[in-house]
């Protein structure tokens, strides 16, 4: 949120959307919140099995078993060292796991902290988020948040992120940019990840490569690597783009992959996907990848990496706010400040409907008789408040379970994993035909993306 003059500014990354209840404030730097990072309870750590693995780290980039990386958020981000508990508990045979620290929006103490209160979590990700940069598409970004940067003041900790480069920039800084991620504690290092612009492929793809290669250089035998690339959807939506894109990954001696998709707006707050050529693009890129036994991981992309881990790919990365779930375009919204901002919509998860609803929604969904409301601790702790009160910790965390839920259930070979998440998509259908008549779904209620995923899937 910002404030000029009688108004206050939001920033929103769905078209839908003009209620400021569910918007995300403009100043959402992580620094602010670093002290939130105080691991709460005292849970069996089932955590610490992990690490009796030789080699973690590499057990969790071999094909077999998904990777589900949880991104640190700007608020309520206190109780993901219980959901990480609580994931491990029921789904270390089936899953790796793995914690990201967006680390130019943090402070060193803050990132060290937030991985602290994981430790035993084996893949830890410091993303260094040079796409951020004001020489990559910071710029853009800082137009579609109102001027305001996408990277505040905890920039001012980070010189590879501040300092000028030269065009392509140099080996030193790419060694500076794996510098700044060991200090803090990441086990699995990236490449600065700049911005490969579609409109210079050829030169973006270079500059990825040659960064991969200086990267590859200044590594110890014991560390590990992914090459990580933030790029519009627009390489997965033009065919030639696409087949220049995967030709260079597929050819190159790298193994692991991080790759981050600009989205454009969603079409509703805390809503999916709904373009069918970027969902083509992704199952594309993961069944190629899959085919050529190359790991790849896609940041933020909530049940949309889901679905494509099913199709091949190795893991993605969610989270707790809206912003963890999708990297997609924003615009602002604005309101007299005189008016008293509204209470927000309370939203939860409906696994039922693998969509995120209003509370009041879900619970009559829960009341039908073919329903079976949610028994995790979160839910359990979210009924057992009095009435009207709504902890959005909890509601999120009961998310980051039950996504880790599904992601087990589609643990495996690619065939049974394709036919467990039709199976999956076609029950969530079923009930919402089912449940249409006695319960509505509409407005961003309504899950418009499974007839989409039914069809990607098919």
């Amino acid at each position: 949120m910002a404030s000029y003059g009688d108004e206050l500014h939001f920033i929103v990354d769905s078209e839908s959307l003009d209620d400021p209840a569910d918007a995300r404030e403009i100043d959402f730097d992580l620094e602010a919140s670093d002290e939130d990072e105080e691991e709460t309870g005292s849970d069996t750590d089932y955590l610490s099995d992990i690490s009796t693995e030789v080699d973690p780290v590499a057990a969790a980039l071999t094909p077999g078993k998904p990777l589900f990386l949880i991104q640190r958020s700007h608020q309520q981000s206190a109780i993901l060292p219980q959901v990480f508990n609580d994931v491990a508990g029921r789904h270390l045979a089936d899953l790796s796991l793995g914690a990201v620290a967006p680390l130019p929006r943090m402070s060193p103490d803050g990132a060290r902290k937030f991985f602290a209160a994981v430790p035993n979590v084996p893949v830890r990700i410091a993303d260094p988020e040079c796409f951020a940069r004001l020489d990559s598409f910071g710029t853009t970004l800082s137009q579609q948040r109102d001027g305001k940067a996408y990277v505040g003041q905890s920039g001012r900790y980070w010189d590879y992120f501040t300092d000028d480069q030269p065009v392509g920039q140099s080996e030193d800084w790419v060694k500076q940019v794996l510098d700044a991620q060991r200090v803090v504690g990441a086990t699995l290092l990236l490449t600065p990840g700049m911005w490969a612009d579609a409109a210079t492929a050829e030169e973006s793809l270079i500059s990825m490569r040659r960064h991969a290669d200086w990267a590859r250089s200044n590594l110890s035998d014991a560390e590990h690597l992914a090459v990580n690339s933030t790029m519009s959807a627009t390489w997965l939506t033009t065919a030639r783009l696409r087949e220049q894109l995967l030709n260079e990954l597929i050819d190159s001696d790298e193994q692991v992959f991080y790759i981050r998709f600009r989205w454009p707006l969603l079409a509703q707050p805390y809503g999916h996907l709904l373009d069918t050529s970027i969902l083509e693009g992704y199952a594309e890129l993961a069944s190629t990848f899959q085919d050529n036994g190359k790991i790849l991981i896609l940041p933020n992309t909530g049940l949309t990496g889901w679905l494509s881990v099913a199709l091949g790919a190795h893991g993605f990365s969610t989270g707790l706010g809206s912003g963890e779930r999708a990297f997609a375009d924003t615009r602002v919204i604005k309101i007299k400040q005189k008016s008293p901002r509204p209470a927000p919509t309370q939203r939860i998860f409906a696994p039922s409907i693998l969509h995120i609803i209003e509370r009041s929604i879900s619970d009559r969904l829960d009341a039908l008789p073919e329903a079976r409301a949610c028994d995790c601790r979160f839910c359990r702790s979210l009924r057992q408040q009095p009435t009207g009160q709504f902890d959005k910790a909890l509601a999120g965390a009961h998310y980051l379970r039950r996504v880790a839920d599904l992601t087990a259930r589609i643990s495996g070979e690619t065939n049974n994993s394709i036919t467990a998440a039709r199976n999956l998509i076609q029950e969530a259908n079923e009930f919402r035909r089912e449940a249409s008549s006695t319960v509505p779904l509409t407005g961003a209620n309504d899950p418009k993306h499974l007839p989409l995923w039914a069809e990607i899937i098919s």
